[in-house]
């Protein structure tokens, strides 16, 4: 998810935005992941700590076959920032390059062993798929490649895990979906779009997570014409293949 499991997000998704799923920023760097770490020094997720290892491992296992990927290949680690979590969820997720994802956890949400039951895996699955989009195509510089990148991991999560869809990629009706386009694509190509507007709600014109939306519905409309095609089968296919007509 960039941040906005961005997920997250998402990030290229690093804008801080504690209300949105993911977000990126650079290229994979030369380090060695070093597998799932918990950085809970205030101890405040102390009795879920099984529980959230659980989670991630079991996803891990689950994402990485689906991905062809290593799953050793990706350092997780997951922390009890609130600030990092995404507003209104209690979860929030940060793939910052192809070697490593992050994971944070609101400790003071409220009904959390049930929230990370459902959201964990989710935020997981997401953040590694945009991992592994940062070692073909990458997450991308432009208003279509990020929506594209969001829309992929969102989907990919959602047909590995069979949950609902997360609140961002259904952020207004369907019906409103061809003119958020059109107002959309003047910048699609642009790397000088205004992030906050498109995903994370900074703009009275656009609701919070419209980008995220747009991108899962793009996504959608691309499946729909090549039946059979999965988010995983689509992690390195180029945005420009989404784009809308």
């Amino acid at each position: 998810m960039r941040y906005p499991l961005v997920i997250v997000a998402v990030l290229v998704s690093s804008c801080g935005d504690s209300g949105s799923p993911t977000q990126p920023v650079a290229p994979p760097p030369a380090a060695t992941p070093t597998g799932i770490v918990i950085q809970d020094g205030a101890g405040r997720l102390t009795e879920h700590h099984a529980l959230i290892r659980m989670l991630v491992e079991q996803t891990l296992a689950q994402a990485s076959a689906a991905l062809g990927i290593d799953p050793g290949s990706v350092a997780i680690t997951v922390t009890g920032d609130a600030s990092r979590s995404i507003a209104g969820y209690g979860v929030g997720g940060f793939a910052p390059n192809g070697r490593a994802i992050e994971i944070h956890i609101n400790p003071d949400f409220p009904d959390l062993e049930t929230i990370l039951r459902e959201r964990v895996p989710l935020t997981v699955a997401h953040e590694l798929h945009h991992a592994t989009r940062w070692r073909g195509p990458g997450y991308g510089s432009t208003l279509l490649e990020w929506m594209i990148s969001e829309g992929l991991a969102d989907h990919f999560a959602v047909e590995l895990l069979g949950v609902p869809l997360p609140p961002w990629s259904r952020a207004f009706p369907e019906s409103e979906t061809s003119a958020f386009l059109a107002q959309a694509r003047p910048e699609l190509d642009s790397t000088r779009f205004d992030s906050g507007a498109w995903f994370f709600g900074t703009r009275a014109d656009l609701p919070r997570w419209t980008g995220y939306t747009l991108g899962y519905r793009l996504v959608e409309n691309y499946q729909a014409a090549n039946p059979g095609s999965s988010a995983a089968d689509l992690v390195n296919t180029p945005a420009d293949a989404f784009r809308p007509a």
